[in-house]
């Protein structure tokens, strides 16, 4: 045991005299940007649907699971949710309550969503098809940004491998890859515009894609030779 910490000890003593000789300034750097596309279509939208009620004095939970029920008469082919519940008072006494609900639904489900809409809409109480979005899940954008990631990786491996290629005694290494990150040149209005034009009729197969960009900063290093990392010591 005191044989460890004399051994310890001796490693804290040392410790700074490395520190202060650090290789960064010396190492051999080569920098370039990398880029990468990658589309991500979807054959699902995003369907938003507005309620709008008046109603006596009731609980909550007895709200949502109404809104719940009706909700899955217009369509029961996802899973909905409300993204937004506002209640208020008016004049006569009754309560208004504003609801936005949104499910997740493929191309071929969305016909007829706003005839059964209107059909389960009574005075005092209204659904409305709000907007019809043909926008990635969170699942397709994840797979999509994984394979922007690993697109430059590969490119990053050819890289290194040639500049070993043309300089064998380098020995280059990957130092530092920094991604600067993603964006979606295709405006959403686009995918919006063309999705309200089907809401009315029946709905084939469509799918609709975003291109996603990744760009990053790549740098490749080699170590100093050895005559430096001995002056370095020195």
């Amino acid at each position: 045991m005191q044989y460890f910490f004399r051994v310890l000890l001796g490693l804290f003593i040392a410790m700074p005299a490395w520190a202060d000789n650090t290789y960064e300034p010396l190492l051999n750097t080569v920098t370039l940007q990398l880029n990468a596309e990658q589309w991500v279509t979807t054959k699902t939208a995003l369907v938003t649907v507005g309620v709008n009620a008046s109603v006596s004095d009731q609980g909550l939970e007895k709200i949502q699971n109404d809104v719940l029920t009706k909700l899955n008469q217009i369509t029961n082919k996802g899973e909905w949710h409300l993204v937004s519940f506002d209640r208020s008072l008016d004049q006569s006494g009754l309560e208004r309550v504003q609801i936005s609900a949104q499910i997740r639904l493929a191309s071929a489900d969305l016909g007829g969503l706003r005839d059964r809409a209107k059909t389960i809409s009574k005075p005092g109480e209204t659904f409305t098809i709000d907007n019809v979005e043909f926008t990635p899940s969170a699942a397709e954008l994840r797979d999509a940004n994984t394979a922007l990631r690993n697109n430059i990786y590969q490119q990053a491996q050819t890289e290194l491998a040639n500049l070993n290629k043309l300089y064998p005694e380098q020995k280059y290494y990957l130092h530092n890859i920094d991604f600067l990150g993603t964006m979606a040149p295709v405006a959403p209005q686009a995918n919006t515009m063309m999705a309200m034009k089907v809401r009315g009729g029946n709905v084939g197969s469509i799918s609709v894609g975003d291109k996603l960009q990744l760009t990053a900063t790549l740098v490749i290093a080699a170590a100093p030779g050895p005559d430096v990392a001995k002056l370095v010591h020195n």
